[in-house]
């Protein structure tokens, strides 16, 4: 049974660059090991600029991209694979990330789409409810609910963990009275 498991991790990986060009065979993968399908991922922005020959599209001015989770910056840039599938999304400048009960933010975020992986940097903090976690390098693992904080030279990870959840609707406001999500979702 462990040497069929090692020789199906070993098949799939051989096969994924092979499969990923076919779009209803990468969706045959995807259920056979019970993944959901990807979401599609939606874009707006002030501006958009498509770089074809290096399979990249750059957003700018009040971005917010949607897949499973919300995604605010001020510049995205969407990197594809030659089966022109989304990748990698890179954010910088004033970025906000809204998924559940989770609120991230930091300068800077690379999502990894095949890994479903989220690294912060630049000031990164993650706030679940009401517990807050900040450090140099904090990296989100979405399928696992997982994250792994890291500090630098000469800094320590920090985290503050209530003794009581209030999870519900953040009810911290910004001074136009509207929430940083609701802000970010919304007409600007």
């Amino acid at each position: 049974m462990m040497q069929q498991g090692k020789f199906s991790i070993l098949l799939s990986a051989a096969a994924f660059l092979a499969l990923s060009a076919f779009p209803a065979l990468s969706l045959a993968k995807q259920e056979a090991r019970n993944e959901a399908p990807r979401k599609p991922v939606t874009v707006t922005s002030d501006t958009m600029e498509a770089k074809t020959s290096e399979n990249i599209v750059v957003f700018r001015g009040n971005v917010v991209a949607v897949e499973d989770f919300t995604l605010c910056s001020d510049e995205l840039r969407i990197k594809y694979s030659e089966s022109k599938d989304v990748s990698e999304i890179e954010a910088s400048g004033n970025v906000r990330i809204f998924q559940d009960d989770k609120t991230s933010t930091s300068d800077h975020a690379l999502y990894d789409r095949n890994d479903r992986t989220i690294v912060l940097t630049g000031k990164p903090q993650v706030k679940q409810c009401t517990d807050i976690v900040r450090g140099d390098k904090i990296t989100v693992f979405l399928d696992q609910d997982n994250a792994l904080v890291e500090s630098g030279k000469g800094s320590r990870v920090k985290a503050v963990i209530m003794p009581e959840k209030s999870c519900g609707e953040d009810k911290k406001e910004t001074e136009k009275g509207i929430s940083e999500e609701a802000r970010c979702k919304g007409d600007r």
